[in-house]
């Protein structure tokens, strides 16, 4: 007798389903109700657990192969579901299977648990459920044999909580109307992209890619530019729409300590030398005390010293308090880190900015670059800024070179630096 055996996997690893003989193992879920037009004991256990809590998550899970599921499919969800509780902020209070296609999980506190912490659990679900649909497809001992049909898998989930003045029959209600075919709203799509960037964010799907800093006078890598990528499709792929949506969703700060974090790990494992230029934005200076010392402690474990590091700042936010933004960059200078101002020449990243933070690098932005060796006007501009800069103390990075014209003009009126595809594209690994 061959039964479906799923190894449970070390924490951070992801399921692998395979055959063995394992007969003692359970290999579905508690099917307490056959049916949703009778569902009397789901329903009791989510309304007490509401009931008692205030709060909770009911997670639906669809499963859809045509009109029946194979055996082995739904056994492999069934125990998938069992090793994520582990990994989950909420305690799974039960999970039901309801009719042939259809999974609930109902999440209860353990602990502090709002709809945050149900968010990121939610995230999760979806993203394991997504891998394991991409597992099922190329493994064809749980699908049958011969078999070119696509699995789908719908994950869906609300949070729940006691309103003053409603049942807790009417709050099920609510769920299971939003559960089971809601009309889509204008919402949909914040909602949507709201997710993706949770799941980003939750799951660490971010990898750093290094582009470098070369100096125009000697030819030699001064340092480099970390820079993200999105690791996996979504459909936020872009970086640069990634924080701008980040930010309109009030996870800017997040998003940015683990590019930060993914950035530092990458730097320590592949030796990469010279200058680190990490980008943040305004609100890391404006912060009283929010995230201060997060990155001084994970250089010191990663033996990575301070004064490598450039704090590169970017235009996603309005700098709203100059005072608070200028004591901000002083603690960071005594604490031995570096200040660029990045992309200077577009948006609000002017003249202001340049004076009252004199910083140790300013990097032109590319729109000034490009072509300069043809244009009058943007050498003026250019020559202007870089003698200013001198004056200063602050030296000059050129970005987005991607012509030998722009960069021969460039060294011949003394830019220090540049940095663009001409030079060297973004990349995961270093080549010195």
């Amino acid at each position: 007798m061959m039964a479906l055996h799923m190894d449970y996997p070390e924490e951070n690893s992801t399921a692998t389903v395979s055959l063995l003989p394992n007969p003692k193992k359970a290999t579905t879920l508690p099917c307490l109700e056959e049916s949703i037009d009778n569902c009397t004991h789901l329903f009791t256990t989510f309304k007490l657990t509401l009931e008692k809590s205030g709060q909770a998550g009911v997670v639906a899970i669809h499963l859809d192969y045509g009109e029946f599921l194979p055996d082995t499919l739904m056994s492999a969800v069934s125990i998938l579901l069992r090793i994520l509780g582990k990994k989950l902020s909420g305690r799974v209070g039960g999970t039901f299977k309801s009719g042939m296609k259809d999974f609930f999980l109902l999440l209860i506190p353990s602990g502090v648990y709002d709809e945050s912490l149900f968010r990121k659990d939610l995230a999760l679900i979806q993203a394991e459920l997504k891998r394991f649909n991409g597992h099922s497809h190329m493994n064809r001992q749980i699908l049958p044999l011969g078999s070119d049909r696509e699995v789908s898998i719908k994950v869906e989930g609300v949070y729940l909580t006691n309103r003053i003045g409603e049942s807790s029959d009417n709050a099920l209600f609510r769920a299971f109307q939003e559960l089971f075919g809601a009309p889509v709203h204008p919402g949909s799509q914040r909602t949507a992209e709201l997710s993706a960037i949770e799941e980003i964010i939750n799951l660490g799907l971010i990898t750093p890619v290094f582009q470098p800093v070369i100096d125009l006078q000697s030819g030699i890598v001064h340092g480099y530019e970390a820079l993200s990528r999105v690791s996996q499709p979504s459909i936020i792929q872009n970086s640069e729409e990634l924080f701008a949506k980040s930010g309109s969703y009030g996870l800017a700060s997040s998003l940015e300590l683990l590019c930060r974090k993914k950035a530092l790990l990458k730097v320590r494992d592949l030796a990469v030398p010279g200058k680190i230029f990490l980008n943040v934005s305004p609100a890391l200076f404006q912060s009283r005390d929010h995230e201060r010392g997060i990155t001084a402690t994970l250089l010191e474990e990663l033996k990575i010293e301070r004064s490598r590091i450039v704090f590169e700042l970017t235009e996603r936010t309005v700098i709203e308090d100059y005072d608070l933004f200028l004591r901000g960059v002083a603690h960071y200078r005594e604490q031995g880190y570096s200040i660029a101002i990045d992309d200077l020449g577009s948006g609000y990243a002017g003249l202001q900015t340049l004076s009252r933070l004199e910083p140790e690098y300013v990097k032109l932005s590319r729109f000034l670059i490009d072509s300069i060796d043809a244009s009058s006007t943007k050498q003026a501009l250019v020559e202007s800024l870089v003698i200013f800069c001198n004056k200063i103390g602050a030296l000059v990075i050129a970005e987005g070179i991607e012509r030998p014209e722009e960069m021969e003009y460039l060294h011949s009126i003394g830019v220090h630096f540049g940095q663009g595809y001409l030079l060297g594209k973004p990349a995961e690994t270093i080549t010195t």
